[in-house]
C-alpha cells in the first residue's frame, strides 16, 4: 500500500503538477495521489483561497497571473500565427472606412496589415497602432486621452471607454488575453474589459482575433464570448462546442492558415 503523502507536500505537488500539465480533473488528481475525490476537492478549495490554483468546471489549473506578460515577450509569441490572422483581416476591411482598434500585440500586427489601405480613419487607445499607421496614405488617427500604461503604450479604463463611446466605427478589431476552448473571453483586469466592451459597442462589425497560443490561457477576468462578435478569426480549428455556439449566433468564422 503506498505511503500517504503529508497534506502540505501533497498540496505543493498539486500546484506544481497543474503548472506543468495545465488543467486536470479532480478524479485524475485523486488517482495520482491515492486519496478520495472529496480530499482533493478540499485541497483545491483551500489552494484557490490562497491564490495558488484556479478551479473551473471540476478541474484545477494554474492560478491566473494578475497582469499580462511584458509587451516585448508577447511580441515574439506565436508571431507567425498572429501574422496569419492579420493577413486574413486585411481582406475584410475596405479602404476609406472608420476602424476602432484595441490594445495588444495582435492589434499592432493588424494595424501593420492595414498600413497600405488608403483614407482610413482609425480610433484607438493603442500608441503602437498610432506609430504603425502614422504614414498610411490619407490616414486620420484619433487617440484616446487618459493615463498611458507605459509598459504597453496603451490607454485603458474610464478614459478609453468614454473615448470609444463618443464615436461610431464601421469596423472594430480586438484581441483578448485568453480564451477558453469553449469561447469564453479572458482578460487580465477590468480596465481592459471595459475598454474592449466600449470599442465593440461603438462599431457595426466587431472582429475578434485569437491566435492558438491564447486558447486555454488563464487570465483573471472573464467577460463575453467569441459568439458575441460578427466575425472571429482563428489560426487553428475551434472546439466542437465553440463551433456550435458560433453557428447558433451566426458568427462568421475564418481559419487563417
Amino acid at each position: 500500500m503506498p505511503r500517504a503523502v503529508p497534506i502540505e507536500n501533497r498540496r505543493d505537488r498539486i500546484v506544481a503538477l497543474v503548472k506543468s500539465c495545465g488543467f486536470m480533473a479532480v478524479e485524475e488528481l485523486a488517482r495520482r495521489f491515492d486519496v478520495s475525490v472529496q480530499t482533493i476537492r478540499t485541497d483545491l478549495r483551500d489552494l484557490q483561497e490562497q491564490g495558488r490554483i484556479f478551479r473551473r468546471h471540476g478541474k484545477a489549473g494554474p492560478a491566473p497571473t494578475p497582469d499580462n506578460t511584458s509587451y516585448e515577450n508577447r511580441e515574439v509569441w506565436n508571431r507567425n500565427g498572429k501574422r496569419a490572422l492579420a493577413t486574413q483581416l486585411t481582406n475584410l476591411i475596405p479602404e476609406g472606412c472608420t476602424i476602432a482598434i484595441g490594445t495588444g500585440t495582435t492589434a499592432e500586427l493588424a494595424a501593420q496589415s492595414l498600413s497600405q489601405h488608403r483614407n482610413l480613419t482609425v480610433l484607438t487607445n493603442n500608441i503602437h497602432v498610432v506609430l504603425t499607421l502614422q504614414n498610411a496614405p490619407g490616414v486620420t488617427l484619433r487617440l484616446s486621452g487618459g493615463t498611458v500604461r507605459t509598459r504597453d503604450l496603451d490607454v485603458i479604463g474610464a478614459d478609453s471607454a468614454d473615448f470609444f463611446g463618443c464615436y461610431h466605427a464601421e469596423f472594430g478589431i480586438v484581441s483578448v488575453g485568453g480564451m477558453t476552448p469553449e469561447g469564453d473571453l479572458m482578460d487580465f483586469n477590468m480596465d481592459e474589459v471595459r475598454a474592449r466592451r466600449a470599442l465593440v459597442q461603438c462599431c457595426d462589425h466587431a472582429i475578434l482575433l485569437v491566435d492558438d497560443r491564447k486558447i486555454g490561457r488563464n487570465a483573471l477576468c472573464r467577460d463575453g464570448h467569441a459568439g458575441d462578435f460578427k466575425t472571429v478569426i482563428l489560426n487553428s480549428p475551434p472546439s466542437d462546442a465553440l463551433q456550435k455556439r458560433l453557428v447558433q449566433n451566426r458568427t462568421s468564422l475564418i481559419i487563417a492558415s
